[in-house]
């Protein structure tokens, strides 16, 4: 058997404690550093059940994308920011259906990649009020905001689901 180098064993033990630092680093930033994030949208949808369709309704739905499971809060929506910074308008918050079959429990612990829905008639009067985002709170107080195309695209689904629901004489709900 041949003599093992005398730097062999140093060069090894080098590389074990740059990737431990990197592992602790790692670990460090995943939990302390980096924050958790929500993918929050909004529609119009519907839920079909064999031949019942329940909706439409108007959905916010929140996504977890980690790096911990998180507790989802209440659904938020504020105006622009000219408005809120010249015209002193308020945010406000969204009362949701929390009896509707597609609505998440309050409070509700979500895991890494699961979703919490909030599911309001499409009656809802936060519709009419005057908002460029809607995002929802989080188990450690911070708001999560969704894409403003998103809530542009939502606003005209809105409009389009209430006009339809107006055309069959259907109650808007």
């Amino acid at each position: 058997m041949q003599d093992v180098p005398a730097w062999l064993p140093l060069l090894v033990s080098g590389l074990s404690l740059v990737v431990s630092a990197f592992i602790a680093g790692w670990t460090v930033y995943k939990d302390v550093v980096r924050k958790p994030r929500f993918r929050v949208s909004i529609g119009v949808k519907n839920i079909y059940q064999g031949s019942t369709t329940i909706g439409p309704d108007i959905w916010i739905e929140a996504l977890n994308l980690g790096p911990s499971p998180n507790r989802i809060g209440v659904p938020f929506g504020r105006p622009s920011w000219i408005k809120r910074t010249f015209l002193r308008r308020m945010g406000f918050f969204i009362g949701y259906d929390h009896s509707h079959a597609g609505a998440s429990a309050k409070g509700q612990r979500v895991e890494v990649g699961d979703m919490a829905a909030f599911v309001l008639p499409l009656s809802s009067d936060f519709v009419d009020a005057d908002f460029a985002q809607i995002g929802v709170s989080d188990g450690f107080g911070n708001l999560h905001w969704c894409k403003k195309s998103n809530v542009r695209a939502a606003k005209t689904a809105i409009r389009e689901a209430r006009r339809k629901a107006a055309e069959q004489g259907l109650r808007a709900e």
